[in-house]
């Protein structure tokens, strides 16, 4: 007795879990769910420094029809599962694997939670009259040169039934657009030590240029600022003025960074590059050097104490940032 009382009880539980699992069903004769195939392109370049929670691309919406309507005996649960990577009841975000990329179920114009986020009741549903749009959104810093690949990004289900599933019609590779920086080498020259005669005092201007070489299109914005490194801390960051290397043998001045129209640029203080075209190119950011007098006047003027020709070399750094 024993073994039909165990084969009873499985029997049993079997019929209830089975019942359980397959609350929803289609309504229609034929009902199956929608394929929602998109078209992104073969490529999607994104600014390198593009804010996180950006949006990088939203497709048009799909106008659902009635073919998966749905029956439901129970409540269940309802929601997103992600079929690039991992999602959870409690975010309507949703990682595509390490790229830097996220995307979303918009659902109705509402961005949608992971499946199990929502419990619907039991009943009859429809996406009758209902849009559904993919949306892609930075979230993380973005992995030049990796491929998402063709089909299945994810779908929304109740219960066990599949509902609708998104997905793109070719591989997308994603690019972090920047511009190429090459370092920048200033020769100063010589100058005559009478030109500092008293504190404030600078020598003739050497102009230089930031290069952006083969800048990529789609770069809307580009920023830079200086930084001063350890090796020539700033003597006045409002002044653009950073002070010589510690075996410069030149006494008395420093190192003033000016701007085209010969105004100090400041330290640290983010620039906009205004000449910058978003269909790219190589552009020039146009800045100069010159040296200044930094030690107080005294009664001899080039000669006071603590002024001293000879080597004067300094260097600094500039952030470029992409957006």
């Amino acid at each position: 007795m024993k073994p039909r009382k165990i084969i009873f009880i499985i029997s049993l539980f079997g019929a209830v879990a089975n019942a359980a699992e397959n609350s929803c069903k289609y309504a229609l004769t034929g009902g199956k769910q929608d394929i929602i195939t998109i078209d992104i392109g073969q490529t999607m370049s994104i600014p390198r420094d593009t804010p996180n929670g950006t949006v990088l691309y939203e497709s048009t919406p799909y106008q659902h029809g009635t073919t998966n309507k749905y029956n439901c005996s129970s409540a269940h649960s309802w929601g997103v599962k992600n079929n690039l990577g991992t999602d959870t009841t409690t975010s309507d975000t949703f990682p595509i694997g390490g790229t830097g990329i996220s995307w979303q179920y918009i659902l109705n114009g509402k961005a949608r939670f992971g499946y199990g986020g929502f419990i619907e009741s039991a009943g009859t549903w429809h996406f009758e009259n209902y849009t559904t749009a993919l949306r892609l959104i930075k979230t993380g810093d973005i992995k030049s040169g990796v491929t998402i690949a063709a089909g299945d990004v994810g779908y929304i289900k109740a219960d066990t039934l599949f509902l609708t599933t998104i997905r793109t019609s070719q591989p997308i590779t994603i690019t972090a657009a920047s511009c190429e920086t090459p370092d920048v080498k200033v020769d100063m020259g010589e100058h005559d030590l009478d030109v500092f005669s008293k504190s404030g005092s600078y020598s003739r201007s050497i102009n230089f240029d930031i290069k952006l070489n083969n800048c990529p299109s789609g770069i809307k914005k580009v920023t830079y600022s200086l930084t001063p490194n350890t090796t020539a801390p700033a003597w006045n960051a409002s002044m653009g003025i950073i002070k010589l290397h510690a075996n410069s043998t030149a006494k008395g001045i420093a190192l003033q960074i000016i701007d085209s129209n010969e105004q100090p640029v400041e330290l640290n203080k983010t620039y906009t590059f205004s000449n910058f075209s978003s269909t790219g190119g190589n552009f020039n950011i146009p800045l100069a050097a010159r040296y200044f007098r930094t030690l107080p006047t005294g009664n001899f003027g080039e000669h006071d104490t603590g002024m001293s020709a000879g080597t004067a070399n300094s260097d600094i750094s500039f952030v470029m940032s992409y957006l």
